[in-house]
């Protein structure tokens, strides 16, 4: 689900990179751009490389941007939001220029176009916590909360008290209006009675990395601008799945060496309940790409089952959010010794009809991005 990958492709063609402090069993960092021939860590805008004493070679790969270029810098992705001396609220660094006001959330993609929610009336002052803020009472019962991503933000109605009236439905404007279903609520427990997605268009067919959702109730909106990935069904009848493709060039990802480990890190954020429920991780037929017109209506079928796990978390205290990682050792081994240039995964629940397989996981809109952590030796 990453929309600035177009963003930085002329950079990554260029071998832009950053300098990273060494992780603690590393010796000192080698230089911007190295082929980690030394010990030491180095990072670009959607990898980490860390090479050991030992030889041995870790390479994190992200399903979006990790950092963005200001100038002739490399920063690292911020979402937290902050007042400015302005009195505008924005996050620390984002790909877009993304602006909370009175007047409501607005963003100018970095690509030209923009998109805004504009409110009737002067919003009283936000609660910041990270990249959300929430307007308390907009209406009786009902807060606005905005959530900055990479792409743009969310922005929901959800209910809050006793409400007097009809829930305000929200509206996106500007050059970048989202599709007929963008505003469709999910109808499972916590959601939104009202909720649209700001996100910069991705202009790539088979844009590198990428992560996004298929549901049977969203049928004609690229969902890749979300926050969240979704998999399972709500209510035993709808069902999602979710999908990320991984960029294997990045920071000369697999070339020319042995696949010790790997594993596929995953940040769950919401689960239907705290009883485990198995999902899956299966991988398309030899050749397949997605992008941004994948829907549950094309979506290819997956072809082969990779990993199961029935970790749970999300819903309560006894299953709070966290990491849920899968070993794909296997799997990345087979990309590495076909030489791909990219891998793409399923996420699927191992039933979905049933309606506690329901599961949210954290996509790259996010600060915990969906990453595979690759042992090289």
């Amino acid at each position: 689900m990453s929309r600035i990958a177009t963003l930085l492709s002329v950079a990554l063609s260029l071998g832009t990179s950053a300098a990273l402090a060494a992780a603690p069993a590393a010796a000192a960092p080698v230089g911007p751009g190295t082929a980690g021939t030394e010990a030491g860590s180095t990072v670009s805008a959607t990898s980490e490389a860390t090479v050991r004493p030992d030889g041995t070679r870790t390479v994190t790969l992200y399903s979006g941007p990790v950092r963005v270029r200001r100038g002739a810098e490399w920063l690292p992705v911020d979402l937290t939001l902050q007042p400015g001396p302005d009195g505008v609220v924005r996050p620390v660094a984002a790909p877009h220029d993304l602006r909370l006001t009175p007047t409501g959330p607005s963003v100018r993609y970095a690509r030209g176009g923009s998109a805004a929610v504009v409110w009737p009336e002067q919003l009283p002052t936000p609660e910041l916590d990270g990249s959300t803020a929430v307007y308390r009472q907009v209406a009786p019962g009902y807060d606005l909360e905005v959530e900055a991503t990479r792409a743009g933000f969310v922005a929901s109605v959800r209910t809050d008290g006793t409400a007097t009236g009809p829930a305000p439905e929200l509206r996106l404007t500007g050059d970048a209006e989202a599709g007929p279903d963008a505003a469709t609520p999910l109808t499972e427990a916590e959601s939104a009675v009202s909720r649209v997605v700001a996100a910069a268009p991705v202009t790539a067919e088979a844009p590198v990395p990428f992560d996004t959702t298929t549901q049977t109730t969203v049928r004609n909106t690229d969902t890749s601008g979300d926050p969240d990935l979704r998999l399972g069904s709500y209510d035993g009848t709808a069902a999602a799945r979710g999908y990320l493709t991984f960029d294997l060039t990045e920071a000369g990802a697999l070339g020319g060496a042995t696949v010790r480990s790997a594993t596929l890190d995953l940040y769950q954020t919401w689960s239907a309940s705290c009883r485990p429920r198995a999902w899956e991780v299966w991988t398309l037929p030899a050749g397949t790409t997605v992008g941004p017109k994948l829907r549950w209506a094309n979506q290819p079928r997956p072809e082969r089952l990779r990993a199961t796990s029935t970790d749970t978390r999300g819903n309560a205290a006894a299953c709070a959010p966290g990491w849920s990682s899968v070993d794909v050792t296997g799997l990345v081994a087979e990309w590495a010794a076909a030489g791909a240039t990219s891998g793409t995964v399923v996420l699927k629940a191992a039933d979905e009809a049933d309606p506690l397989s329901w599961k949210r996981f954290a996509s790259a809109e996010t600060a915990t991005v969906p990453h595979l952590t690759v042992t090289l030796g």
